[in-house]
């Protein structure tokens, strides 16, 4: 039997391809280092990462500054787990998407705060040579200038003084090659820029632009004849 992709995926994309505004926008929940409080985020959805032999698992590309309180939660769960979610107002539905962690940053960073890849999925790319570190250069000078000074800044969530000390920082930081290059910036922002990508394992799937409204558990199986379980539950 030919590989399919994941009908949730399938549902999750066309779903966004109908949103308008900024379609590619999640929330992303985390607890603290004991497990106990929550956080959540709003993150941008920079991709879906599919190799062509396994196109039912979809990695989803996210990126985030390595130097966040988030990196640090996700690090101390022992399963690198979080939870995103995704509100379609478009087509009112609702996805929820468990999964496991994997985090990429720059390589010449001294603290390793990195999660490397595990699973099948991944195994799959490193037998075959793909490089995380070229897919986050590429990735880094994929977002626009004003982007990329986000991670030109002190460390997020850290104290100022006052609003105005955002004045003295970098509003572009361009690209090589481009006017207004500043080696310095861009190589710092690079270097605090970090791939962030959720295996997913559970989804909830709600689909209320359906009467009646519609609730499905997909379930990760390890089986290669079927890789997702769905569950119908009440919504």
């Amino acid at each position: 039997m030919a590989a399919r992709s994941a009908r949730w995926h399938n549902a999750l994309k066309l779903a966004l391809q109908k949103e308008e505004g900024m379609k590619q926008v999640f929330q992303l929940a985390t607890t603290d280092v004991n497990g106990i409080v929550p956080y959540v985020r709003s993150h941008v959805l920079r991709d879906h990462i599919i190799h062509p032999s396994l196109p039912s698992l979809p990695l989803l590309l996210t990126s985030t500054d390595i130097r966040t309180p988030k990196v640090t939660q996700i690090n101390s769960n022992p399963n690198h787990r979080v939870e995103a979610h995704f509100w379609i107002k478009a087509t009112n539905e609702q996805f929820r998407v468990s999964g496991r962690v994997a985090i990429y940053p720059s390589p010449d960073l001294v603290e390793k705060k990195g999660i490397a890849g595990v699973g099948e999925v991944y195994d799959v790319f490193r037998s075959q040579g793909w490089n995380w570190e070229d897919e986050r250069r590429k990735q880094f000078d994929s977002v626009s200038a004003h982007m990329r000074a986000s991670w030109c800044r002190p460390v997020p969530g850290s104290p100022m003084d006052s609003y105005s000390d955002a004045e003295k920082w970098p509003v572009k930081v361009m690209k090589p090659g481009e006017e207004g290059y500043d080696a310095k910036n861009y190589e710092d922002a690079r270097g605090n820029f970090a791939l962030l990508l959720i295996d997913p394992i559970e989804i909830d799937y709600v689909e209320l632009g359906v009467m009646p409204n519609r609730r499905t558990k997909f379930v990760r199986q390890e089986s290669d004849d079927e890789r997702w379980k769905e569950v119908i539950l009440v919504p």
